[in-house]
């Protein structure tokens, strides 16, 4: 009896010592977009009629973790390349994420990333950015998520926007109790 109790004993100060349960998730999304070649968009300034500025929406395998837990943090780390054939100008990438595949675009994106491009050379632009808003950070707990990308541009400008990497570091709290 006295053995369960000291194993009992340790158990618990070994959870209490732990601190809040947190873990840590790496969501390799540019995986999932360049697997359906949906990482590369070209841009055209002005964008005349009929020509698509966003890729089809695509689908991201996520946590699948539902409301047993809180999303702490989530962090997009990742890296555009802007290969611009002719003039000068900027290009904007924006990057669209939400529960329903009909309303990706529907709403404001997660975050963007602009770059003043000149004719003939490739512009990189990296990102890292943190979400803020919970109601978005707790989409990362379905099963899956829609995303979409979106290339404006402005100036008499043609090119391409390449995304080199975007990885989602979803950090979540468990609520034991």
């Amino acid at each position: 009896m006295r053995a369960k109790w000291l194993c009992l004993v340790a158990l618990t100060a070994a959870a209490v010592g732990c601190g809040e349960g947190r873990a840590i998730f790496d969501i390799d999304v540019f995986s999932f977009l360049s697997g359906a070649k949906a990482d590369t968009l070209p841009y055209v300034g002005p964008l005349p009629p009929g020509v698509p500025d966003t890729i089809p929406v695509q689908t991201v395998r996520s946590l699948g973790l539902g409301s047993s837990s809180v999303v702490d943090t989530v962090r997009f780390i990742g890296s555009v390349d802007f290969v611009n054939a002719s003039g000068t100008g900027s290009v904007t990438f924006a990057v669209y994420f939400d529960s329903l595949k009909n309303t990706v675009y529907t709403g404001t994106p997660w975050f963007s990333v602009s770059a003043a491009v000149t004719p003939g050379a490739t512009t990189t632009s990296p990102f890292d950015v943190d979400i803020i808003d919970p109601a978005m950070r707790k989409l990362f707990l379905a099963s899956t998520v829609y995303v979409g990308i979106r290339v404006s541009a402005t100036g008499a400008i043609s090119g391409t926007a390449k995304l080199s990497a975007l990885r989602a570091r979803v950090v979540i709290q468990d609520k034991i109790f």
